[in-house]
């Protein structure tokens, strides 16, 4: 997908703008969030595994969105947890002591660091091997995440630092006097739908050149109609909206 088509897609039109603005006001709140992530991984997702996104999803199937978005919150608590005991306890052996209890300290702070990096980086991977084998377990699939990385550097770096260089820019608004923690809760969900449109492609081109395990039976499906397949993994043509995991809109 283009990078242009991607960032207008969101704001491209009413209908678009409606929904992204119930995201956005969706996000404000804690625990409630969780159905507004749900509906990013699931349109990355359904980016990866059916037709390339054209319009934002209608608002459907709430619970399922609640559910994923709880999903791909506790694996970046599960990816955070480890970094931030280490800073953390490194922060407390620093002061007031002082000498080799010191220098341990800030050893700890630094390898911390570096560990919060490297998380970051494996992080939306991670949520990618999800997407595709709608295994929560694979997320933590460390070294397949980096095989993956290395076999597609260059694709998922530059989405990457994209994303990246897109938060730095769109987060200088978050500071505007007043209204800067509004436009930060709007500018936090529409992050969210460029990494998952943008990352949806990373996984779309993984999902057409990787082996990867059929999705098991008992495996509970994306929000879907009657009439919809369930196998998220079959793609088929549509011209009509979708909702965040797939579901065709006659």
């Amino acid at each position: 997908m283009e990078l242009k088509k991607a960032l207008q897609i969101p704001v491209k039109d009413t209908d678009n703008l409606i929904r992204f603005f119930i995201g956005g006001l969706l996000n404000i709140l804690p625990i409630v969030n969780f159905i507004s992530t749900g509906y990013g991984f699931l349109m990355m997702r359904h980016q990866i595994l059916e037709e390339p996104v054209e319009d934002l999803p209608e608002w459907n199937n709430w619970g399922t969105l609640f559910k994923y978005g709880l999903l791909t919150f506790l694996a970046s608590l599960g990816y955070a947890i480890i970094p931030l005991i280490m800073i953390g306890l490194g922060t407390a052996a620093l002061y007031p002591h002082v000498g080799i209890l010191s220098f341990f300290g800030v050893t700890l702070i630094v390898v911390g660091v570096i560990f919060v990096f490297a998380v970051i980086f494996l992080y939306p991977m991670g949520l990618i091997l999800f997407a595709i084998e709608d295994e929560f377990s694979v997320v933590f699939s460390f070294f397949r995440i980096i095989d993956l990385i290395f076999k597609h550097l260059w694709s998922y770096l530059k989405v990457f630092i994209i994303i990246f260089i897109m938060g730095i820019i769109l987060g200088f608004l978050s500071y505007i006097p007043l209204v800067g923690w509004i436009l930060g809760v709007f500018i936090g969900f529409y992050l969210l739908l460029e990494t998952a449109l943008l990352m949806g492609d990373v996984g779309r081109e993984i999902a057409g050149t990787e082996t990867v395990p059929a999705q098991p039976a008992t495996s509970e499906p994306a929000p879907a109609t009657e009439n919809e397949p369930t196998e998220a993994a079959k793609p088929e043509a549509s011209t009509g909206e979708t909702d965040p995991a797939g579901e065709k809109k006659d």
